[in-house]
């Protein structure tokens, strides 16, 4: 079944949030995430965002009516307005706070997407009065999107969970500044040992040579090689370099250690 938001727009808004720890990622900065929306609003609308709601270096955990800007936002929508973020977890990490939140907004009358993740499919939109009551229950669009929103936000929140063990006790702040925090080395880098008050540290330090393959790679995923064709090429151009397709995908997905000027 196609989905057919009713076409009037008032307001569009955007709203993004990051937490201290996630400004190290990248991918989900303020501005990155501003970008993004903006683009989206513009292809789709061929207008500008009218109003940015922002949460800095506020929890996705914390309740979306006690955030101050998804607050504001919630004060301020009204029937026929447009709501925009990049992700669900950007709105919310917890799946009960944005289930439960979402008949809020369905009775705002409010248009909400998630540009990144569903694109052009709004995951809330108003109806038609003739589609209200009885017949609602039978819309097959909206019940595969409640679907996907379930499960899409169920794995944020354990991916979240799962980081935030494993970066848990300020290692992730140490991470982000070129610390190591366990683990073998990561290809491009070497460890060098500094005392920080009574406790010894690993520094990561810039490995030459290795930071001259790992430009070439990024370089080739720009040009748009996979990982294989990737790996293949780096052993043909470097000698004593066994380099593999897993290897290669590691370096180009990694998330908090390793990311250098070569990214």
């Amino acid at each position: 079944m196609s989905i057919n938001p009713i076409k009037q727009v008032n307001s569009i808004y955007g709203y993004v949030r990051v937490s201290t720890k996630e400004q190290v990622k990248s991918g989900i900065s303020l501005e990155t995430q501003k970008k993004n929306i903006e683009e989206f609003v513009r292809s789709k609308y061929n207008r500008g965002v009218d109003e940015w709601f922002i949460d800095d270096g506020v929890s996705g955990l914390s309740p979306i009516l006690e955030r101050p800007a998804s607050k504001d936002l919630t004060d301020t929508m009204d029937e026929f307005d447009v709501v925009v973020c990049t992700r669900l977890d950007r709105l919310s990490r917890s799946t009960n706070d944005l289930l439960n939140m979402i008949p809020n907004f369905e009775g705002c009358g409010i248009t909400l997407f998630f540009c990144e993740q569903f694109g052009e499919m709004p995951i809330v939109y108003p109806k038609p009065a003739s589609e209200k009551g009885l017949r609602s229950r039978f819309d097959m669009a909206e019940m595969a999107n409640k679907i996907m929103l379930m499960v899409l936000s169920a794995v944020a929140e354990i991916e979240h969970s799962t980081i935030k063990d494993r970066f848990g006790d300020g290692k992730i702040d140490w991470a982000s500044r070129g610390y190591s925090i366990g683990g073998s080395v990561p290809f491009g880098y070497r460890k060098v040992r500094e005392k920080h008050g009574n406790k010894m540290r690993s520094k990561l330090i810039e490995h030459e040579e290795e930071q001259k393959i790992l430009k070439t790679i990024r370089r080739l995923h720009k040009r748009g090689l996979g990982c294989r064709k990737i790996a293949n090429q780096i052993n043909s151009l470097y000698k004593d370099v066994n380099m593999n397709y897993n290897k290669v995908d590691r370096i180009l997905n990694r998330k908090y250690q390793g990311l250098s000027s070569a990214a």
